[in-house]
């Protein structure tokens, strides 16, 4: 076999020399750190400038799932992680990535691969609107008015975006078709449908894909979760519950959002990887530490805590916080309602509580001297406010 030399990676032996990449189901599984995922755009902080490709990666590198879209966010001018762009004119009728930005996707997967072993790649795959440029304008794929004029879609785009046609049988298998080829690239090990899905089309994508990732974002809808069933492999779980100091818009509640995690855990195809994702202010650590306890006590997948979505910059932007860098490690069993209504569980490096709003004030205490996450206090006894929640880790003191 010719070896083609390619300026990637910086230097040839360090991709020639790279480590075989774990299997999906490993990657996909526990992780022996606190999952969080990248929904389309950054951290955006500046402990972690995006300036070049190496920026990127490092950023990117901190999360467990990423997925991103090559239509819409290049649009937008926003530099992908990845980076693979569909090679034709009309994006909805490509049968390949173009040669250099697939090669260079690639090397973008085993520099990230490189710094954390266990993420997971996705595409977004446009079923419900999209650009105008997405298809010709006459194309049967799209949903019509009765006049014959394009229906119009969501409207934030840098272009106009109309609606498609998901009940078009031809439409679907375009869909499974490129869905197939994104994964045979090697670039992907999955997909990802907004928009709650549409089942015909997801179940024409996994007969296309077979074993590759599928998640789909119904909120904390259970219906919607059953529904799907073993179709897929976890849900994008959007929501911005109610809660102190939290003056958003609001979407499902923090006792949906436990509900949810519990059924979604249970429900989907294995390797399962939901994903949920809290809005709120970037300084509300109180918010933050109750979606990503709520998370880990009640789920293995991953959690994101980013900017409400109508604030005028760009959704799903975010800080990293601290907090979620503690060695945890794996979980050493599920979690339990503890009799004063807060839920815990145990990790190879610790616990995790999560406190319900609403449930008031609660003592949590240990057999052993741990350090508290958030403060760093030391102790056998802590107080836990309602609405939030704490890891306890060991420590030499």
């Amino acid at each position: 076999m010719r070896k083609i030399l390619v300026p990637l990676c910086g230097l040839w032996l360090a991709c020639a020399s790279a480590p075989a990449e774990l299997p999906l189901a490993e990657r996909a599984g526990n992780a022996r750190q606190i999952k969080v995922f990248q929904a389309w755009n950054p951290i955006d902080h500046a402990d972690y400038p995006l300036a070049d490709n190496a920026d990127r990666l490092r950023a990117a590198a901190k999360h467990a799932v990423i997925w991103e879209e090559p239509v819409s966010q290049l649009g937008y001018g926003v530099q992908l992680v990845l980076g693979a762009q569909w090679d034709h004119q009309h994006g909805g009728l490509a049968t390949r990535f173009t040669q250099k930005s697939a090669q260079q996707a690639l090397a973008n997967r085993r520099v990230m691969l490189g710094l954390n072993p266990h993420m997971v790649f996705l595409l977004e795959v446009r079923w419900r609107d999209a650009p105008g440029s997405f298809l010709p304008e006459e194309s049967p794929y799209w949903k019509r008015n009765a006049d014959g004029t394009r229906v119009k879609g969501w409207d934030n785009g840098p272009e106009p975006y109309y609606l498609m046609d998901p009940d078009n049988p031809e439409f679907a298998a375009n869909i499974a078709r490129q869905c197939k080829l994104a994964l045979d690239s090697g670039i992907y090990d999955g997909v990802m449908f907004d928009w709650d899905g549409h089942p015909p089309i997801v179940r024409a994508v996994r007969q296309a894909i077979g074993e590759g990732l599928i998640i789909v974002n119904i909120h904390d809808r259970i219906d919607e979760g059953r529904a799907y069933g073993k179709l897929i492999n976890g849900a994008f779980m959007e929501l911005s519950p109610a809660g102190p100091g939290y003056r958003g818009r609001t979407l499902g509640s923090w006792e949906s959002s436990r509900k949810a995690l519990l059924e979604f855990e249970q429900a989907f195809r294995e390797p399962r990887v939901n994903c949920f994702e809290v809005w709120g202010g970037r300084d509300d650590l109180r918010r933050m530490r109750a979606a990503t306890t709520l998370m880990l006590t009640h789920s293995n997948g991953a959690v994101l805590y980013a900017d409400p979505n109508p604030l005028a910059s760009p959704d799903h932007l975010h800080d990293w916080y601290a907090f979620w860098d503690a060695p945890l490690g794996k979980p050493t069993g599920e979690a339990r309602k503890r009799q004063d209504g807060a839920y815990q569980r145990r990790f190879e490096g610790g616990a995790a509580v999560y406190n319900p709003l609403g449930n008031g004030a609660v003592t949590i205490e240990f057999d052993q001297k741990l350090e508290r996450a958030s403060d760093g206090e030391v102790g056998t006894r802590f107080e836990l406010q309602d609405a939030d929640g704490d890891l306890f880790l060991p420590t030499d003191d």
